[in-house]
């Protein structure tokens, strides 16, 4: 792998960024000079040649392999013991090369995986360039200052960092770790940095935050352990990763960070991914610094969630891998950290300026952390999908091979609301060969202007029969985030190729100073022929990214005899909708026109993949064969504002070979949203509200509010209901007797708004009536009750329930379920053994509002009986006024009242029968007529009650 190191810069630095610096300089002219943030070297663009120990494999054996089942398949091999490197792994030197000691070890039965001791590297060291105020805007790009509002600690997720170990005296770490592992030297057990990247790594995670002291780390306050898997070069074996990852699950570690990665397949490192995925750990690993797609590990792993690097302004870097086993993308360009005291040259303080992928994983590690100490039961599973589909989709819309699912969303991902996606520029429209620009005076100007872009010309024939083609870009240099590096593609006129060209990076000398490659103007040239009428030029950045920056492609005769290596013939004409548009209709039917002669077409070959979710769109396809044309009918309703994706995959060669893969994206308009659904239901005092939203992606809320009255509210007048992205709520506190208007929007992340949708309930009002409000024990009442629209209009048949409960109860139970007639009245019979309450209820419907009347009371008096014997009697004799009480109220005094001086006076009490019997001896005083009766006082479930009265003649 090549280097490409970036200039030490010596720039202002804030005094916030240098606050707790250890060390102070003396100028020569005697004042003291600022210490500044250091630039290590940028280390990108290695080879992409996998890297393993010559002599050495990797061996897990089957768990139920004896020992001596172990030693003998060493035996067979013809290898020893190296090293243990994990639960049941060691690994095997051996005096042949590597793959064939492979061979032997995997024919052994006692053996489960087997693999090459593959080398990983750094993905990143820090370059040259240097921004005052680069951490936070970078920081910014991910919203995590809005999710430090959210929150600031990662609590019991205690993060690991597999790297080169760390500075664990910087002022910046120090209280921020636990002890840690060596697993690339066992006489040296501390995980003491002697590199750089593994403090800065680490100081981007945890750096304590808000402690006067040099930078903040994502996680804010953080608990993070140091594994040191890479030795002093930034080299290291995946023995020793694959140990480390052990040790850090071991010790409680719920989140790992690999800044590191090669390629290379690697089952038995996969084989530690897997365990520490099973036991609940998230682990996060750099994508890598090729700049090219091809595929790094353990980044690629289904298990790790796989992080690109991008500038503070959401562009993709040049030098950071791509490839469908991207996840997702955060900054990774010029991030300061912390840097090992040791070192730092003595004109800096120990802080340095980090970029690659390996900068931009540690961001998602600590943000990765903050949402698992925020909903600890997540899964690892859980905690990628967050960050996945929560991220902001960045250059081509949806899912794509550069950002992944896009830039994470640090306040999204802890539970704020979304923001809007990154800015895509729009498209050149020479996307494909049928809108190829075409070339009269074979030179163009322009410049690759989104991620993965391929701009296409058309050359027509001239009298020359060779022709040379050089794409050229502007400086390429490592202090720029985003570099040209042209790749140039040629093809005839069926599009099959004559020739390809790429220059991927520089291959000027470095200057050992500064450690960047020297400015280079990078050109692919290559010669072809001109075997027709029309060629075609198709030309790309070769490491995916974008460029502000022109490139110029030029077309001229030659005399060259040396012609290009063909490269891949294309296998698309025409796409519909365009590559990159954004207008095209939901109706639409999009279509793929084949550069030749084509077999196996079919719905299973040629789909329509929904950009966003990477779900298969339900469709048909039909090919007609005489055009070349294969047009895609979805079956199912594609949504407003979604990137879709046209994919190619298994069509063959008329009667030949497979056809190369092939895929464009497009997005349907984003159009005002369809009017929801709404419905609603009146309750008392209340109303019921559900809506159905419409189809659509880009949600962003649902507003509902409600009028007084039958005018429809606006968006600014009447009262706030709800606002959201559900589907139902309940209006309460509403008066009684009040007509509602509702009206509910959809309002899309755009700002647009759907028609309205409306809906009414209607005021209803209730009343209630008695025949009687006493009723003696055993008699009845009739209860009357109506039920009307505010205005007085009647409707038949509605449903109005009266209900009853004792007068000492606070509970309701239902008398009687009714229909209203056609004047809108109820009415019922009752025969209440107490004191009772009525009231009536309508419950509302999907029209009318729901009423209750006033409570009602029908107070229930006991029967009193009454009998005088002897009615005459002589004076100073006695007489006996008796009868009974009913209900019985046992133990209850009853009285006896006498009439006199027109009033009457209660004269004696007894207590009531357990039958209500009640007995009173009279002995009158005077001659005359005396009137007696008996009163019952009343309690809390009868009124008082009274006897007839009795009248005694005294002689």
């Amino acid at each position: 792998m090549s280097f490409r190191p970036a200039q030490l810069l010596r720039l202002a630095l804030p005094a916030a960024l240098v606050a707790g610096s250890l060390i102070v300089l003396t100028g020569s002219s005697g004042t003291a000079a600022q210490p500044k943030p250091y630039h290590p070297k940028f280390n990108g663009h290695r080879s992409a040649a996998a890297e393993y120990e010559p002599n050495a494999v990797l061996v897990k054996f089957k768990p139920k392999a004896t020992s001596s089942a172990r030693r003998s398949a060493v035996t067979r091999a013809g290898a020893s013991v190296a090293d243990t490197a994990g639960a049941n792994v060691v690994k095997l030197e051996g005096d042949v090369p590597a793959p064939e000691l492979l061979k032997k070890v995997k024919a052994d039965p006692a053996v489960e995986l087997a693999s090459l001791n593959y080398k990983r590297h750094l993905s990143a060291t820090p370059n040259d360039e240097y921004y005052a105020s680069d951490q936070r805007a970078s920081y910014s790009t991910v919203r995590l200052p809005e999710a430090w509002d959210v929150s600031k600690s990662t609590g019991s997720q205690l993060v690991a960092v597999l790297d080169t170990g760390v500075d664990a005296g910087h002022p910046d770490l120090v209280g921020h770790l636990v002890p840690g592992y060596n697993a690339v030297s066992s006489t040296r057990p501390n995980p003491v940095d002697d590199n750089g990247h593994g403090t800065m790594t680490l100081g981007l995670i945890a750096a304590g935050a808000n402690n006067g002291v040099g930078v903040a780390g994502v996680g804010w306050n953080v608990k993070a352990m140091p594994v040191k898997v890479l030795d002093a070069n930034g080299g290291g074996y995946d023995a020793d990763i694959a140990e480390g990852i052990d040790w850090a699950v071991a010790h409680g570690a719920k989140v790992i960070n690999m800044s590191l990665g090669g390629p290379g397949d690697n089952v038995v490192l996969h084989d530690a991914v897997k365990r520490a995925y099973a036991k609940g750990v998230v682990i996060v690993v750099a994508a890598g610094n090729d700049g090219s797609d091809v595929v790094q590990y353990p980044a690629a792993y289904p298990e790790a969630i796989a992080v690109a690097a991008t500038n503070p302004g959401g562009a993709l870097t040049s030098f950071s891998s791509y490839g469908d086993w991207v996840d997702v993308a955060a900054p990774g360009w010029n991030l300061l950290s912390t840097g090992p005291r040791a070192l730092t040259p003595p004109e800096y303080v120990p802080y340095w300026y980090c970029t690659g992928t390996s900068c931009s994983a540690p961001v998602v590690t600590g943000i990765a952390a903050l949402v698992k100490n925020k909903w600890p039961t997540l899964t690892p599973a859980q905690v990628a999908q967050r960050l996945k589909v929560l991220a902001r989709d960045a250059g081509p819309r949806g899912i794509d091979p550069y950002f992944g699912y896009g830039i994470v969303d640090a306040y999204a991902a802890l539970g704020g609301r979304w923001a809007a996606d990154f800015a895509t520029n729009a498209p050149d429209g020479n996307d494909e060969p049928s809108r190829a620009l075409l070339l009269k005076t074979g030179y163009a100007v322009t410049k690759i202007s989104t991620e993965g872009e391929v701009d296409w010309y058309r050359y027509e024939a001239t009298t020359a029969d060779k022709l040379r083609v050089i794409a050229q870009g502007s400086e390429f240099h490592c202090s720029y985030a985003s570099n040209f590096a042209p790749r140039v593609d040629v093809y005839d006129s069926n599009l099959r190729s004559l020739g390809h060209a790429v220059k991927p990076y520089p291959t000027t000398p470095i200057d050992p100073e500064t450690g960047c490659h020297e400015p280079e103007f990078l050109a692919a040239t290559l010669d072809v022929p001109m075997t027709g009428p029309v060629l075609y030029v198709a030309v790309r950045n070769d490491n995916g990214s974008r460029d502000t920056r022109d490139y110029t492609l030029s077309i001229q005769p030659t005399s060259s005899l040396v012609m290009a290596t063909p490269g891949s013939d294309y296998p698309v004409r025409d796409v519909q909708p365009a590559g990159s548009s954004s207008t095209a209709a939901v109706t639409v039917h999009p279509s793929v026109t084949f550069a030749r002669d084509v077999d196996d077409v079919s719905a299973s070959t040629v789909r329509l993949v929904n950009g966003k979710t990477g779900s298969t769109v339900g469709a048909t396809v039909a090919y007609d064969a005489a055009s070349r044309k294969a047009v895609i009918s979805p079956t199912v309703p594609l949504l407003d504002g979604t990137p879709y994706r046209i994919v190619v995959n298994g069509v063959r060669e008329a009667g030949g070979a497979a056809l190369a893969p092939y895929s464009s994206v497009f997005s349907t308009a984003d159009v005002a949203p369809r009017a929801v659904s709404l419905d609603a239901s009146g309750l008392y005092l209340a109303a019921n509200l559900a809506w159905k939203l419409p189809p659509m992606s880009d949600l962003d809320q649902v507003i509902v509010r409600r009028n007084v009255g039958s005018r429809a509210p606006t968006l600014s007048t009447g009262t706030l209901v709800y606002a959201g992205t559900g589907t139902a709520v309940k209006n309460t506190g509403l008066a009684q007797g009040t007509t509602y208007t509702y009206a509910a929007w959809v309002k899309d992340r755009s700002g647009k708004l759907s028609p309205v949708a409306t809906t009414q309930l209607l005021g209803m009002r209730s009343g209630i009536a008695v025949t009687s409000t006493l009723v003696s024990y055993g008699g009845s009442i009739t209860v009357r009750g109506s039920t009307l629209r505010i205005d007085g209009k009647a409707y038949a048949g509605l449903p109005v329930n009266v209900y009853v409960r004792p007068k000492t109860s606070s509970r309701f139970s239902l008398l009687a379920a009714l229909k209203t007639s056609s004047t809108g009245t109820v009415s019922v019979a009752h025969k209440p053994l107490v004191s009772s309450v009525y009231m009536l209820t309508f419950p509302g419907n999907a029209d009318l509002m729901g009423t209750r009347t006033v409570d009602v009371t029908v107070q229930v008096r006991p029967t009193i009986s009454a009998a005088l014997s002897p009615s005459s009697i002589r004076l100073g004799g006695t007489t006996a006024l008796s009868g009974y009480v009913a209900p019985a109220h046992a133990g209850k005094l009853v009285y006896l009242q006498q009439y006199g001086n027109k009033v009457w006076r209660s004269i004696a009490s007894v207590k009531l029968s357990t039958s209500g019997k009640y007995a009173f001896g009279i002995r009158p005083a005077v001659r005359g007529q005396i009137a007696y009766r008996a009163w019952f006082p009343g309690d809390a479930d009868h009124a008082p009650a009274y006897s007839p009265h009795r009248i005694v003649t005294i002689s």
